[in-house]
């Protein structure tokens, strides 16, 4: 039987996707807003929060940042509902980054011992997510697809797996780490 906290938290990550990418194609930002905002809600609430949620959140807000940034910056990407400015990574492609930082140590959390995996899904997966957001027209490929396949593909396929071995490292470290009174981390 299916745990109840991992459907919730699965199904609300699946329904980011599809909220956000075609919310901002049709500029219909509310309904990737409404979606990821159930997830963090539900995820964050004490009764069901990770202790390395919250770093990281923080953890994939900047590297999504920096990374969706540099597409446009580089002339590979230019996205769609480009909110707040069309020079950076706009507001629904960071509820996406906010929804994959919620479920690395949940629904997916058994991926931090599998990163050759998340590298090759992650190197073949990425592109073809950018691919199928420039058919619904929440982004538009401005280089040749060799150039935007190759770029987002290797740095998924680096990004993806570092995220998850950080959280395994960081919940090892927690682990180890004497609390108030030398009692151990949660």
């Amino acid at each position: 039987m299916l745990n109840p906290g991992f459907v919730v938290n699965q199904g609300l990550f699946q329904l980011s996707w599809p909220a956000c990418v075609i919310g901002a194609a049709y500029g219909w930002l509310w309904g990737g807003l409404i979606v990821v905002a159930a997830l963090a809600l539900w995820q964050l609430h004490p009764a069901n929060r990770h202790h390395l949620d919250v770093p990281m959140v923080a953890i994939c807000l900047f590297l999504g940042l920096a990374l969706d940034t540099a597409w446009i910056q580089l002339g590979l990407l230019q996205f769609a509902s480009a909110w707040p400015w069309p020079s950076v990574a706009p507001g629904w492609i960071m509820l996406l980054w906010l929804a994959l930082a919620l479920v690395i140590n949940h629904s997916m959390g058994a991926f931090k011992h599998r990163l050759w995996l998340l590298a090759v899904l992650g190197g073949i997966g990425s592109p073809m997510s950018y691919y199928a957001g420039s058919r619904f027209g929440a982004v538009e490929w401005l280089a040749p697809a060799w150039q935007v396949a190759l770029a987002t593909g290797l740095s998924w396929a680096i990004v993806l797996p570092l995220l998850f071995w950080l959280a395994k490292r960081y919940e090892r470290i927690s682990m180890t780490t004497p609390g108030p009174a030398g009692e151990q981390s949660p």
